[in-house]
């Protein structure tokens, strides 16, 4: 949905979150608080080589991969050649048009809108060449904020989706709190850079330099993330809780290290000649069976159906939601980027919870998810017994799904937070 009439300023490296808080003010929305615009932006051999991307990798990415990658067969072609050809289509895809990326760590502001859906709901309009732009190590990350006063609320989403997949709880929340969202790397409208996604850690980096350089430090922020997003969100506060006050976890991805795995990784031999030829040829099916299942995976029909299977209700499940997911899925180097997400792992959660220095959390989760289901919810309360929870009846994206229930009971949650605390020291 193309933005008629878009107002777009660019600032100077030393842009700030205050400096930004002071831009003049142009359009207001009142559902989005009072805040200035500057901040309210904008067969069988196959079966088996997808059977090799195992369970306890894509979860550790995001349990949405499971379902994304369908059985190859007739969708992929029965021949090297048609999966080959399958995977360059999908790589010559035009990108979506995006904001240029700003110099030096500027960030471009842009203004935000917002619309009634077909049951009258206000929320978030689809705005196709995305939103604000932040320039983050010579990458593109788009991101936006809505509200003005109240705490800091971040929001994280899940694995392929965007800033869009908050579209009901933005206008809510902000009528009192300061809500950004982001999209990070790889996703959304956010730049797809063909590097190291190992780990994860990318992504907690992005996060913490984002509540640095564009929220500004003045005070703690409140992580809410979704499925990976979660995980995303539970790691950023383990690794810099200095930033961090609270955080909320929306049925968050992620693995759970097994009892004596990691000294049995540390004791493990090196793999010999043949067996490092073994994991070369391993690796080179999984990517030709990820490329060409991502032809297929990326349309909107497919995406409708995924959803569907994770949604308790189809009222949301909507066009716009389907080119949200789409859109970003045109990008020249995504389907790359999807394979190298979903192959790669993320540090156990439980080691995450360790570390964290009692930091307030809140479990929100929808106990119809069939991907992570509310046994996971039960183990992190195993691992950190601080952690508060609430069960609605909701799938795998419950401010998507049930966004009133969620709205509700998170906002009920961040009313009752201590009052914010010095920040600590890294």
């Amino acid at each position: 949905m193309p933005m008629a009439g878009c107002a777009t300023r660019s600032t100077g490296p030393a842009t700030t979150a205050a400096a930004a808080r002071a831009l003049p003010t142009r359009r207001r929305n009142p559902a989005f608080g009072r805040g200035p615009a500057a901040l309210t932006s904008s067969d069988c051999g196959r079966r088996q080589a997808a059977a090799a991307l195992s369970r306890r990798e894509l979860l550790g990415s995001g349990a949405a991969a499971a379902a994304l990658l369908p059985a190859v067969g007739a969708a992929a072609g029965g021949s090297r050649a048609a999966t080959a050809a399958a995977a360059a289509a999908g790589a010559a895809a035009p990108a979506p048009a995006e904001a240029p990326a700003a110099a030096g760590g500027s960030v471009q502001l842009r203004e935000l809108r917002t619309e009634r859906d077909s049951n009258g709901v206000e929320r978030l309009a689809l705005q196709s060449e995305g939103w604000n732009s932040w320039s983050w190590r010579g990458h593109n990350v788009n991101w936006l904020a809505a509200g003005d006063s109240g705490p800091v609320v971040l929001l994280i989403h899940g694995f392929g989706a965007s800033v869009y997949h908050w579209r009901y709880n933005l206008p809510e929340l902000a009528k009192s709190c300061r809500v950004y969202a982001l999209d990070c790397l790889g996703f959304g409208w956010s730049s797809k850079p063909l590097v190291e996604y190992n780990g994860y850690t990318l992504w907690s980096d992005q996060i913490a330099d984002f509540i640095r350089e564009v929220v500004g430090p003045e005070e703690r922020v409140v992580l809410v993330g979704n499925s990976l997003g979660g995980y995303n969100a539970l790691a950023t506060a383990a690794r810099a809780p200095e930033l961090v006050r609270g955080v909320v976890l929306l049925n968050a991805a992620g693995r759970f290290e097994e009892p004596g795995e990691a000294a049995a990784a540390a004791e493990a031999p090196p793999p010999s000649a043949w067996g490092q030829l073994v994991e070369t040829v391993s690796a080179a099916v999984k990517r030709a069976v990820v490329f060409a299942s991502f032809v297929f995976t990326k349309q909107p029909a497919r995406i409708r159906q995924v959803l569907g299977q994770v949604y308790v209700s189809d009222r949301n499940l909507d066009d716009d939601l389907m080119r949200s997911i789409s859109l970003p899925a045109q990008d020249p180097n995504a389907a790359e980027v999807f394979y190298r997400i979903i192959t790669a792992r993320g540090e156990a959660m439980n080691r995450l919870l360790d570390r964290l220095p009692g930091t307030p959390m809140y479990l929100l989760w929808g106990e119809k998810d069939p991907w992570c289901v509310p046994a996971r919810a039960t183990q992190i309360q195993k691992y950190y017994p601080a952690a508060e929870r609430t069960d609605i009846n909701s799938g795998h994206c419950p401010h998507d799904d049930t966004p009133e229930e969620v709205n509700s009971a998170l906002l009920r949650w961040l009313a009752a937070l201590p009052v914010d605390a010095p920040a600590l020291t890294a």
